[in-house]
Order: C-alpha cells, then sequence, then structure tokens
C-alpha cells in the first residue's frame, strides 16, 4: 500500500516539544523523510538527523532551511510547531514579554515561510501548516500574548496563501484547543481549570496531539491539494455558537 505521504521531504521546526514531535512520528509513518528542528538539534526515531534552530534569528533559519534542503534533496513541507506559552494578562505582561511571545510565535512562522519559500517554489506538492489555536478567535483571560500571537498565524496563513497560490505552494493551519503537553501541563494539572475547560467542550476532552498531528498530515497530502488559506479547527466543539 502506498503511503500518502510517500516522497515528501518536510523540515518540522519545534520538533523536541511533546506535540513537534508527534507530528514528526506522524509523518515518518506516512512516508515522508522529516528534517526535525528545534534550539537544540532533536533526534527522532524515523526522522533524519535534527538540526539546531532558533526560530527568532533570521540567519538560523535561513541555515536550518538550507541544511533541511541539503539532507533532503529538496523542500516541500514546511511545518511550524516552534511556540511559546505565558500565561499573564494585559497588565502583567510588560512589552520585552509581549515581544518575546510574537517574535517566536508569529515572527518565527513568518521568518521560517520566507526563508523556505524558494526551496518550496521548486517543488511540485509544497504545503506549509503552521500551529495556530482556538485562542486566535476565542477570547481567554491570562493568555494576551499568545492569543494575539496565534491570531497573527491564521491570518498570516492567509495572506500567503493568496501571496503564493501562483507558485503553487499551499499554506494552511490546524488551531487546536487544549492539548496534553509539557506547555499544558500545569493547567491540565488544575481541577477547576479542567472543570471550566471541559464544561465548554461539548465532546468533553482535550484535543490529543496524534489528532493534531493527524490533521496536519491530513493538510500536507494530496487529499488536500485544493485547500489553502484555511484554518482547520480542532475544538470538540468548543467554537459552536
Amino acid at each position: 500500500m502506498t503511503n500518502r505521504l510517500d516522497g515528501v521531504r518536510a523540515l518540522v521546526t519545534g520538533a523536541g516539544g511533546g506535540v513537534g514531535g508527534e507530528l514528526v512520528a506522524r509523518l515518518v509513518a506516512d512516508g515522508a523523510t522529516v528534517v526535525p528542528a528545534d534550539l537544540a538539534a532533536p533526534t527522532l526515531p524515523g526522522a533524519l538527523p535534527g538540526v539546531a534552530l532558533d526560530v527568532t534569528d533570521d540567519d538560523s533559519c535561513a541555515a536550518a532551511v538550507a541544511a533541511a534542503v541539503e539532507r533532503l534533496g529538496g523542500l516541500d513541507l514546511l511545518v511550524n510547531a516552534a511556540g511559546v506559552m505565558v500565561r499573564k494578562d494585559a497588565l502583567a505582561t510588560d512589552t520585552d514579554t509581549w515581544q518575546g511571545v510574537l517574535d517566536v510565535n508569529l515572527t518565527g512562522v513568518y521568518r521560517m515561510s520566507r526563508a523556505a519559500y524558494e526551496a518550496l517554489a521548486a517543488s511540485d506538492r509544497a504545503a506549509i501548516v503552521s500551529i495556530s489555536s482556538t485562542h486566535a478567535f476565542l477570547a481567554a483571560k491570562n493568555s494576551i500574548a499568545y492569543s494575539v500571537s496565534k491570531a497573527g498565524v491564521s491570518h498570516l496563513t492567509r495572506l500567503l496563501a493568496l501571496e503564493w497560490a501562483e507558485h503553487r505552494i499551499r499554506v494552511n493551519a490546524v488551531a487546536p484547543t487544549v492539548v496534553p503537553s509539557p506547555m499544558t501541563a500545569d493547567v491540565l494539572a488544575d481541577p477547576a481549570y479542567l472543570a471550566r475547560k471541559f464544561t465548554a467542550i461539548p465532546l468533553g476532552e482535550p484535543i490529543p496531539a496524534a489528532a493534531v498531528a493527524g490533521a496536519v498530515a491530513y493538510l500536507a497530502s494530496p487529499d488536500a491539494a485544493q485547500i489553502t488559506g484555511q484554518v482547520l479547527v480542532l475544538d470538540g466543539g468548543e467554537s459552536l455558537p
């Protein structure tokens, strides 16, 4: 049987995290050849040797893409999964914290997409998939910088899809609600948060990292060949009116 990502050459940022590692595992299982990237070069089962990447640095982004292209012989897929969360409200979020979160979560996606553009434009199956969040469109307390950064990722997705469609580069995003990971371990250990959050989710449970990975794999696949500029929401019905 042919896997739907056979032959796809992929670079995944944030691959050292819980969600990022799951993404790499799913892409590999579906037939892709993957270079994982993170602040420390990750070593992950089934993937090629990882590369070190600081998404807040232009030169590091360019170097990571160049290393991936050299190892893969080209690039078909960029997955932007690098991200940070700071749980503070507006008055507690100083300018440095605000800028730091946006620099990783939003500008990091922009840097990596720009750095990968030339290699992706040479591919006949090019795609970018970024990780957004339901925080992009559902207001939540104590996450102002994170939420604004993810709203930016969602709209950046639409803008790049429009601008790069002529080069057949599809650009999409996945927006999950809470996903169990090291980033969410603190809130998922809080019974009050769990009761409030899961009451708001009709299906009553968090989104497994494997489901996020499955959505990314779908958007990267030939099954999604006509999909671009879309944000696929994985929220168990949380955003229903």
